[in-house]
């Protein structure tokens, strides 16, 4: 394993030991312990099963065309699902996402390997048709009707072809976003939209609240108006860790360890038989604050800034370049979605068993680069 691969592993480890010794200090329950060890394990083992299969494999065409056929099946099916099951006259946009899926990072991904594939040859792994695929992967991934998708391809898509790096060129397309984005906020803002509505209104929505769900003050919520409470849960929730971190002020060093809980001070109807203490957050740096305090959050920022830095390495080589572009990508990905999603530590989330392949490519073609000034 590469110098860089272990490192990353090293600062996911490092936040691991942290939430076990901070564990040591609070009474826990054994079964919540132990959970939160294999939740903060996940990540490592997927990077280091993504790296040694690919290892394996050995072969940078296999694992982008199974990546990308992998997605266009699951697009097909995703697709096939939407206009079966769907009445759109009637059905809101939370209708159609809980009955056929919320999201789909694989697929996302893909995508932004195909459309870049016409202007790198590295990624240049499909000849044949390029055009079904990618109409395929665009079809599916507006169906699923996703905020966190809708950003997510446009950071990605700019860090692959090294657009999102802190340079006068990176800073006109930053700006371009931000002035686009101000723009279409003006208009959400201008019109009268409500929740659950069909068609497209309750999407919009859902998009105009999104600042105030996971930034907005929480002390004006009605915990009795479930409607206005979910539409800032995640600010409810973390409000809520800091608060009680905040009675303990030493638990902000190093956290309250693994089998901590957060106390909601009601019992939300988050499952059938409600819940007032709840294990996870939605805001993953909140939600590592609460397990391992500052040290592991230090840890965990490092992490990513490891990732995104990438993209700044090495112009002499376009094949490497490209893979740190893509490396610098999922970093990015993870620093958006640690906000809403916990980042890498979703159980759901299947970018660190793809990371760990980059990881290996990086490692294989910097190898290759070596020898060649050798």
């Amino acid at each position: 394993m590469s110098r860089f691969s272990f490192g990353l592993i090293s600062l996911l480890i490092m936040i691991l030991i942290t939430g076990v010794i901070s564990s040591f200090f609070y009474q826990k329950n054994l079964f919540d312990w132990f959970k939160d060890i294999l939740y903060f394990s996940k990540p490592i083992l997927g990077i280091l099963l993504g790296y040694f299969l690919v290892k394996k494999i050995n072969s940078k065409n296999f694992f982008l065309k199974a990546l990308i056929y992998t997605s266009f099946l699951f697009a097909i099916y995703h697709i096939l699902t939407v206009f079966i099951s769907t009445d759109f006259s009637t059905d809101s946009i939370n209708t159609i996402r809980n009955k056929n899926g919320l999201a789909s990072p694989l697929e996302l991904l893909a995508l932004i390997i195909l459309i870049s594939s016409y202007r790198f040859d590295y990624l240049k792994v499909i000849n044949r048709g390029k055009k079904i695929l990618i109409f395929t992967l665009v079809l599916s991934l507006i169906l699923y009707f996703s905020r966190t998708m809708v950003v997510a391809f446009i950071i990605m898509l700019l860090a692959v072809n090294d657009y999102t790096k802190l340079t006068i060129k990176g800073f006109k397309y930053g700006m371009s976003l931000m002035v686009l984005i101000g723009l279409f906020y003006f208009y959400l803002f201008s019109i009268d939209l409500k929740r659950n509505q069909p068609g497209i209104e309750s999407f919009l929505y859902k998009i105009k609240i999104a600042p105030s769900e996971i930034f907005s003050p929480t002390k004006n919520i009605d915990i009795k108006n479930h409607k206005n409470l979910w539409d800032h849960w995640r600010a409810y929730e973390s409000n809520l860790a800091y608060l009680q971190m905040k009675g303990n002020p030493i638990s902000f060093l190093n956290g309250y360890g693994f089998g901590s809980l957060v106390d909601l001070k009601f019992v939300a109807p988050l499952n059938e038989k409600g819940m007032r203490f709840i294990p996870l957050l939605h805001n993953g740096y909140v939600n590592i604050l609460f397990k391992t305090g500052f040290f592991g959050l230090f840890f965990y920022i490092s992490f990513l800034l490891s990732l995104y830095l990438q993209s700044y390495k090495n112009k002499n080589y376009k094949d490497e370049k490209i893979i740190r572009n893509l490396v610098s990508a999922i970093g990015l990905y993870f620093i958006f979605t640690s906000l809403i999603i916990t980042g890498i530590y979703n159980l759901e989330e299947i970018y660190t068993f793809i990371l760990g392949g980059f990881l290996f490519l990086l490692s294989k073609t910097q190898s290759n680069n070596t020898k060649k000034i050798n």
